[in-house]
């Protein structure tokens, strides 16, 4: 008997190893993680809360938990509805994900959203250290399970295992950083973060709640300067961006759902004409994810080829930024989902002729519009400074402000104003010079002075114009 007496003393050794381990574990997780203002965390919350079956799971990114109100779906289906959409979600998260909810339920119908941001270079390189980390996040609000494990086994390679397995360690320059830690215990201490509740405070002092229920977001507010913008330059998008790895995990929730015996179906939400006309190439997405659609007989739609009689969110009010929609455009969209999926699986016809073949196709078929503005610096020092030196010049920035717009060969009139902030902290106005070419316009200021710059923009000989408020340079 003497080895059963060694192998329990030995096996309570391993044991209590163990338990301080996972309570160091914790306790620095607790000190170090900060999920405060983590949206996973009181959306994986409530998933393990939800104690009525959920029928129809809709995964995808952002595009998916702000913009699709399950609660309304469930007043058009009549069924449970639940968003298990995360930030920038990658598929091999959806797949996981996927397989956590099925665990759980007896799902009926899965929609997963495909959005180019998420499939393409970039997120779309599953396992990139740099775009690990937000599925990290979706990683440590799942509760311990075998799919969790394969999960995080999956996540990363071997060097990064630490990582994964020991969430604290992602922080492990911040190691003596008593203002990181205090401000995240500090977090963590209010009721907020115990009650995994997710709110803002006005500027009024009002708190609201930005939590909707069953994965909803609710993004409040409008467009930061009153209209579309974007103070970046775009690539447009190749043929055939989706990536090899985004592909292969689409393979897998494919196959899965089919052993399972759930209704896939594909769908991309919306997302401004402003961001897909600055990013160009969208038909070359399109074309792919359809052919893949094709091959794995899974119906596909894409509501950015919506016609407007049917979905119009063309209106800045439905958005709070270029690639996301506000409460109001929530309630839009998913009114029209749900009824347009209804149509479908009763074999209504009622939306035969709802999109068009093609982005381009749409673009076309509208009218002349401008959709936003792009405000970048421009290297042109040639061409509006060829008098100065090479240094002479770096004291200055060319601004190029180029309206995004499906009519591109139509002159606009374009009027700046601009506010000095000098060093006493007062504006001034001060009168520019506007550089016209075409649809184009620049200005120069100097490299040491800062302001905002008001925006008008109209085609020429029309009367309705847009308009840009304080934008910062």
């Amino acid at each position: 008997m003497m080895w059963v007496r060694s192998f329990i003393s030995h096996f309570k050794k391993i044991v209590l190893f163990a338990a301080v381990v996972v309570a160091v574990t914790e306790g620095m997780n607790y000190l170090y993680l900060d999920d405060t203002q983590e949206f996973a965390r009181c959306m994986m919350h409530e998933f393990y809360e939800n104690r009525e079956n959920i029928d129809r799971l809709y995964l995808g990114s952002s595009h998916v938990f702000c913009d699709i109100d399950p609660v309304v779906l469930d007043g058009i289906n009549m069924e449970n509805n639940f968003n298990l959409a995360t930030s920038m979600q990658q598929l091999n998260t959806s797949y996981f994900l996927l397989r956590e909810a099925d665990g759980r339920n007896e799902i009926d119908r899965v929609y997963l959203d495909l959005a180019y941001q998420c499939t393409s270079a970039g997120p779309g390189n599953l396992h990139d250290y740099k775009w690990i980390p937000k599925s990290w996040f979706v990683q440590d609000q799942m509760r311990p399970s075998l799919n969790k494990l394969a999960y995080m086994l999956d996540l990363s390679g071997p060097e990064y295992y630490y990582i994964t397995f020991l969430p604290f360690m992602r922080y492990r320059e911040k190691l003596f950083d008593w203002e990181h830690v205090a401000g995240t215990v500090k977090g963590k201490q209010t009721e907020e973060w115990k009650n995994y509740e997710y709110t803002y405070t006005t500027p009024e002092g009002e708190t609201v709640r930005k939590r909707g229920g069953k994965g909803f977001r609710i993004y409040y507010g409008t467009l930061e300067h009153g209209n579309f913008y974007a103070g970046y330059r775009e690539t447009g998008i190749e043929e055939n961006p989706m990536t090899l790895e985004s592909m292969e995990y689409l393979e897998k929730i494919v196959a899965y759902c089919r052993e399972r015996d759930i209704e896939l179906t594909w769908i991309s939400s919306p997302t401004s004409d402003f961001e897909l006309v600055h990013k160009g190439g969208y038909d070359n997405y399109i074309r792919q994810v359809r052919e893949l659609a094709e091959s794995y007989g899974v119906p596909y739609y894409d509501f950015n080829l919506c016609r407007r009689e049917y979905l119009d969110l063309g209106q800045g009010r439905y958005w709070f930024d270029m690639g996301h929609m506000n409460r109001d455009g929530a309630e839009v969209y998913s009114q029209f989902l749900g009824s347009f999926l209804k149509a479908q699986e009763t074999g209504e016809d009622t939306y035969g002729d709802c999109f068009y073949d093609s982005y381009e196709e749409k673009l076309e078929s509208l009218p002349e519009e401008i959709f936003g503005l792009q405000f970048v610096p421009s290297q042109d020092y040639e061409r509006f400074m060829p008098e100065m030196s090479k240094e002479q010049c770096e004291e200055y920035v060319i601004y190029l402000f180029r309206p995004v717009t499906n009519a591109p060969d139509r002159d606009m009139d374009i009027d700046i104003e601009i506010h000095v902030t000098g060093k006493d902290d007062t504006e001034r106005e001060e009168d520019v010079q506007v550089m016209r070419d075409g649809g184009e316009a620049y200005v120069i200021r100097s490299i040491h002075e800062h302001g905002v710059m008001n925006v008008t923009v109209k085609f020429k000989d029309t009367v309705e114009e847009m308009r840009w408020e304080q934008i910062v340079y």
